[in-house]
Parts: C-alpha cells; structure tokens; sequence
C-alpha cells in the first residue's frame, strides 16, 4: 500500500529522520497500524510528518490532529513547503477546510468536541495518513472520538496512524498503549545532545527554604491555586531575579511560573531590578502576545515569564536561560519546559537550567538530574549534562554496581567508584515475597540476575508504563516477555530461567548455601586483576554478580 521513496528537496532530513521513516514504513508492512515516535524538543518532528506524503507516494488524504493554533501553523507550513503541489489547509474555528485538500489539518478541540458536525464532512474512506502531534494527550476523550470515526480501532484497519511526542508518558498515570500499538522510534534526550543535535545543557542547583509539603496533588501534580500561593512570594521572585543576574548574565531566558499571578509577579520583579521582562498568560490579547515574542526575538526583551504558554510549539533557538520558577511532579510537563531552550542556534554554547528548589518532607520532585537518572539531589554545579554524561558512562562500564542514581555530585560519584557496598549487592526486601532468585537491583529501578556463560537477565521498566523482561548474552538483549508490574515480570522471568535454564535454578536460587561462603581466592584475584578493593566480609555470591557484571557488559 505504502512504498515508500527518497525525500524531496525541501528539507534536508538528518540521518535518523530517514531512519525513522524507513522504520515507520517496514512496521506498517508488519502490521503495526498504530505506531508512536518519541523524539525529543527541537529534533524535527514534524520535519518528519511533513515528509510523509512524498515519502509515502500518498494517493490518499492525510489528517494532522493537533491542540494548539501554534502546533496548526507550523505543521500547514512545513506540509505545504514540502509539498508544494499538494493542497493544505486548516480546520480550526473560523478557518474550515476543503474535505477533498490533499491535506487536512485539524484541530481536536475543533472536530473532536462531542457532536461536531464539522468531522461529519470528512470521509473516513478517503483517509489513509493520520498523524497525532504532541500524542501524549492522544487518550483524551476528543481525541478518541476522532480516531474512532475513522475506523482507526477496527481490526480490519488499513489506515495508518503515528503519533509524534517528545514525552510519552502522562501525568494522570494513563497509558498511551490504549491508543497506540508499539514505540516504533525513539531517541533520548542525552542521544540527541551527543550528537549534536541539540544544545549541551548545564545546570544550577538553587535551593529555598519553602515548604511544599502540605501543598495538595492532583492528577499526577500540584494544585496550582495552592502551590501559587505557596512560591508566589516577594522573597522567593527577589532570589529568582538574583540568580539570573550571577548565573544567566543577560541570555534570553524562559522563567516558567505556577498561574497568570506568579508570571506577572515574576516580571514586575523582573523590571523592578532594571531587567527588561514581560508576561504572557494564556490571558495575553494575541496582538500583544506578537509583540512581546517579536521583542523578545530582536533582545529588546531579556526574560519572559509565562505560564503554561511557551511549553508546546514555541520555537525560538536564541533561548539559552530556562528557570523552572515552579516546582512540578511531573516529567512531563518538566521536559517540555526544557525543551523550549535545546535547538541549536550559532549564537550559543549551551542552555542552562535553574532547578528552583523547594523543601518537601513527602513530595518527589522533578528537576534536571533527576529527567538524567541522577538523584534528585544531584548538584551539576554549572556542568554540563554531556560532561556528567561522560562520566557516568565510565562508570556503567568499569564500575556497573555502582548505584548511580544515588550521586549528589560528580565527587560523590567518585568516591563512590573507591569501594563496593556490600548491602547493594543484597536482593532488594521488597522482592523477597515472591522472588526465590538472588536478584539485585540496578540503577533506574531496574533489577538484574546472574546468569552463567555471561549471561543475565535484566528486569525493567519502558516508557509504555510497563516491564519488559530482557536475556542480555554478552551485551546483546532480546526482549523475552513483557508485563504490567515489576512483580508479574520477575514472576515471569523466573519461570523462564526454570524452563530454559533448568540446570542453574540451583546457582541462581536466593538461599543457596554457597552464596553466603566468603569469596574464594580466585574471584578476590580476578577481582584485584580488574583494581577493584573487595571489602571484608564479600560473599562467593556476591563476588559471582561482580564477576558476571564485569564480564557480561552490565
């Protein structure tokens, strides 16, 4: 049905933007008709979509289904560049689409509202392409609504859908495995910035003495009204303004605020400090919202504060300061956030991120080196993110029992490389009801079981919200099973090393007496040979995990 073809001459596509199409385009032969693509902020996700009608030869009508006015324009410029001989228009409000355009781009609260006569004018038969930008809200009932008047569900369809996100995970917990089929691509954010693709991002830690935990959570974060009245305060705005001037010295930056009060508060403090700064709220009339980004682009203005404005579609590479002014929860909505300061642009070296930090006693927060696998505590003290990136790669591979995640800094970490935790190498508590298996816990939340012949097998997460299970043979993985909870996966993962292992449930088993014999000369000498201390007191199991992370890759 689909064919596929080299790209036209509009965009130059960068190598995994072609990947990605071939990938899309070898999975819809293989069935897969629902597919999602995570790529990060800034890596041309709709360059990729706007390829799609040549790339695809499509005979067909294509249908983008986007949120935002911004998101609309932007795709119906980069769709009509590519593909100057089609015809593209937009629905939305007071702008409505011919039925028959070659391409339709819509948006949801336009078709999707329940009753809209205007997505009765379009005919499902006629559609094969539907793509889904910013697919993290694709589970929201307008969304829904759409995809099932386009048969998009049925089993016998043949139309292909592929939504595009830089967050595939929602806040509310739900997962996007209700709308969609497989994560047929993906790349990471540190991925992208090693190669280049996006700006190096550094970080400041900058802690306050405000107490968030009596602050109410809803749908995966806090209550605006009440957090606003929380961090909206002279003292914390006056700090925000210092930090800028020592840190940021100048470059055009994003303070992202709680509601419409915080982002005015923020800008007063702001102009009051002699700093040009602005305001835009979803309050802004549309003209002065123009203004205010134009003057922003040409620096007549040095810092906008906003709230819930610029985190989608707002694309400006001169952005090189963000500071998150409002403290979240939510990964999601955190990685949006810096997303606005990642494109690449020749007037800077990097983006730095303030992590505003508050108190809590019970609430998790997002921040910077924790969206890295860090600790939450962890301060990159004006670093890099690629440098501490660096860092922890040597450690993964010349120290992978490490629990990185437990570095508050990179001196920290290096100490930690000087000497093996005994208690780490101990199967975590929390699996003792229903794991007989001397599992250990890796970084990430991950969990690992020796195996022999340099063999394991990993227990993890995925960005589906589920678990997979993986048997890593010297450093190659293959996917065994998948499961909805940690619990059920390692369930699994046992039954499969009691059918296809049989001969090492003994080894592997928790309670084997051998395991709790001290290490034997030999695993203290390979050991010694790789300079690493063995602490007094290693057991023959615990040196046998050492052993088997040293000689399997992790």
């Amino acid at each position: 049905m689909f064919a596929g073809m080299r790209s036209g001459p509009y965009f130059t596509l960068r190598d995994y933007q072609r990947e990605c199409l071939g990938v899309i385009l070898a999975k819809y032969k293989a069935g897969i008709r629902r597919q999602l693509v995570c790529l990060p902020t800034g890596t041309g996700k709709t360059v990729i979509f706007a390829e799609f009608p040549r790339f695809f030869k499509m005979k067909n009508q294509m249908l983008v289904l986007a949120h935002r006015e911004e998101l609309l324009d932007q795709a119906h410029d980069k769709i009509k560049r590519a593909n100057n001989s089609l015809k593209v228009a937009v629905e939305q409000a007071g702008r409505t689409a011919d039925p028959s355009c070659d391409v339709v781009i819509a948006s949801i609260p336009t078709l999707g509202r329940r009753g809209s006569k205007r997505l009765k004018k379009l005919d499902p038969e006629q559609f094969l392409l539907i793509v889904v930008d910013e697919a993290h809200h694709a589970v929201a009932s307008t969304y829904r609504r759409v995809l099932e008047y386009f048969g998009i569900f049925r089993e016998d369809c043949r139309k292909l859908l592929v939504g595009f996100t830089a967050t595939p995970k929602r806040g509310d917990g739900i997962g996007l495995d209700h709308i969609f089929q497989e994560i047929v691509f993906s790349r990471n954010l540190p991925e992208m910035i090693q190669s280049g693709y996006l700006s190096p991002v550094a970080g400041y830690r900058v802690e306050t003495d405000i107490d968030l935990s009596n602050v109410k959570v809803s749908m995966g974060d806090f209550v605006s009204s009440q957090l606003s009245g929380v961090v909206n305060i002279q003292t914390r705005n006056d700090l925000i303004v210092s930090v800028y001037r020592d840190l940021l010295q100048g470059r055009p930056t994003l303070c992202f605020c709680v509601d419409v009060a915080h982002a005015h508060a923020l800008a007063d403090a702001f102009q009051s400090a002699g700093i040009q700064a602005a305001a835009i709220t979803g309050e802004t009339d549309r003209a002065e919202r123009t203004e205010i980004l134009r003057k922003f682009h040409a620096r007549e203005v040095k810092v906008l504060a906003n709230c819930m404005v610029l985190t989608e579609g707002y694309d400006e590479p001169k952005i090189s300061g963000i500071i998150l002014a409002r403290p979240t929860k939510s990964s999601l909505l955190y990685t949006q956030m810096i997303g606005r300061g990642t494109r690449l642009d020749h007037e800077k070296d990097n983006v730095i991120i303030i992590d505003i930090v508050d108190s809590t006693r019970k609430h998790s927060l997002v921040n910077l080196p924790s969206l890295f696998g860090l600790s939450p505590q962890f301060n990159l003290e004006g670093r890099t993110t690629s440098e501490v990136d660096q860092a922890l790669r040597w450690v993964e591979k010349n120290r992978p029992w490490v629990p990185i995640h437990r570095a508050t800094s990179l001196s920290d970490l290096r100490v930690m490389c000087t000497r093996v935790n005994l208690f780490d190498l101990r199967t975590p508590e929390e699996l003792h009801d229903f794991a007989s298996f001397a599992w250990v816990e890796l970084n990430k939340g991950a969990f690992r079981l020796s195996l022999s012949d340099s063999r394991a097998l990993i227990v993890g997460p995925t960005i589906m919200d589920n678990w997979e299970v993986v048997l890593r043979t010297k450093g190659v993985d293959e996917t065994i099973t998948q499961a909805q909870t940690a619990r059920s996966a390692i369930i699994r993962a046992e039954d499969f090393v009691r059918d296809r292992f049989q001969d090492q449930v003994g080894l592997v088993s928790r309670n084997t007496r051998w395991r709790s014999e001290p290490a034997s000369a030999k695993q203290i000498k390979f050991l010694s040979e790789k300079k690493i201390d063995t602490p007094q007191g290693l057991t023959k199991g615990q040196a046998s995990h050492l052993i088997s992370m040293l000689t399997s890759r992790v």
